[in-house]
């Protein structure tokens, strides 16, 4: 399937050089475009009188290839399994979960300190953790 893909889209990205170019040398109705770059005529001369009907088809063949090759990715991604989810990797691993809800984060104690100093200063900061900080209320009027 992965090479179906690839294909497809080594396609389109043609294709839609392919259009680019066959746009851009479609005469305008002031006879500019990228023809008119090349000099006077230079469509005419290098595909013939009727210019504009093999521009016209080689645009249509074109934009159908696109399209087509657009809803064909669209219908072969859509159906591949998808490789990976975080949801489906949670749901798998119903153990890891519980042994992470069975072990809260409140529980762990910082480790003993060496020093006397040390000691003194993570103590204040456990203290400051555990009592949520207040803002007055603001006052009426």
């Amino acid at each position: 399937m992965a090479f179906v893909i690839g294909l497809l889209l080594t396609v389109q990205a043609l294709t839609c050089v392919f259009l680019i170019l066959i746009i851009l040398m479609q005469p305008s109705k002031a006879d500019g475009g990228l023809g008119a770059a090349f000099g006077a005529g230079a469509t005419d001369t290098l595909f013939g009188a009727r210019t504009g009907n093999v521009l016209t088809k080689g645009t249509i063949w074109g934009a159908t290839i696109l399209f087509v090759t657009s809803v064909l990715l669209a219908v072969l991604i859509a159906h591949q399994k998808p490789t990976s989810i975080v949801l489906d990797k949670v749901a798998t691993t119903p153990k890891a979960a519980e042994k992470a809800a069975a072990t809260p984060a409140s529980d762990k104690k910082p480790a003993p300190a060496k020093d006397a100093a040390a000691a003194k200063s993570a103590a204040p900061a456990e203290k400051a953790a555990e009592k949520p900080a207040t803002t007055p209320a603001p006052a009426k009027k």
